[in-house]
């Protein structure tokens, strides 16, 4: 006879959030007058309450980049904060999710500081649970990309749009994309550069008017990443107040 028994589910805590995580916030506003922002990176916890990382961020067409640091909490039904004291000030409210061994693999973001009337918020996927070094060849294959701008100007084009980007592990990629932008679809090609630091933040890069994104690895499996978190850095060859992320998922 076999006898089914429940086992209590694990409380989270601090070392529920352990290693290195890739995250996109961005700022949602009905408000024209206000900068759309968004930023990506990496945050790094530690298991006992402190957390570091790397960002990059846009606000109508000014980009910044620096070090993250502060602390951070999780109680036992895996809800939390974070609160930035080093290269900003946010705290978010945090829940955790995809737990497995103990280790969350992802995380949902919303900050709490922020008192005007607007919402950032955004996701965190797991790169690591252990220290890691990247290059370019931790980025290879195809990847399924999905981008959408964000304005609160509605005189501007709506836009969005999914492509393949094929990265050969040496710096290189292409792309296939299809697009809607202003009601017309547009379809079509490109290539492009990438780079990779040791962290796992990298950009991809084009010459002339085409894109350039700042980008965070997640997902890594034997040293090969399976996602990423993107946004734009060259929204200036447009018009307008906006901001443009996305994500990509290895196929």
């Amino acid at each position: 006879m076999a006898i089914a028994i429940a086992l209590p589910a694990q409380a989270a805590s601090k070392a529920s959030l352990k290693g290195s995580y890739s995250f996109l916030t961005n700022l949602w506003t009905a408000n024209v007058s206000t900068n759309q922002f968004a930023m990506v990176g990496i945050m790094t916890f530690d298991g006992l309450g402190g957390v570091t990382g790397s960002f990059t961020s846009i606000s109508w067409d000014t980009v910044a980049s620096g070090a993250l640091g502060g602390t951070y909490n999780v109680i036992s039904n895996g809800t939390g904060t974070i609160t930035f004291t080093t290269g900003s000030t946010a705290e978010f409210a945090i829940t955790l999710n995809s737990t497995a061994a103990g280790v969350a693999h992802g995380l949902q973001l919303l900050q709490i500081n922020d008192t005007a009337n607007e919402i950032i918020s955004g996701t965190a996927l797991l790169q690591s649970t252990t220290a890691a070094t990247y290059s370019v060849a931790s980025l290879k294959g195809n990847f399924a990309v999905q981008y959408n701008p964000r304005t609160a100007n509605g005189s501007l084009p709506e836009d969005g749009g999914i492509a393949i980007f094929t990265f050969d592990g040496a710096g290189n990629v292409k792309s296939t994309e299809t697009i809607m932008y202003g009601g017309s679809l547009f379809t079509g090609s490109g290539t492009f550069t990438y780079t990779v630091s040791s962290d796992g933040i990298g950009a991809i890069s084009s010459t002339g008017k085409g894109p350039q994104f700042a980008i965070a690895l997640n997902s890594v499996v034997s040293g090969q990443a399976k996602g990423l978190q993107f946004l734009d850095t060259n929204t200036s060859d447009g018009s307008g107040n906006l901001v443009i992320t996305g994500s990509a998922l290895k196929q």
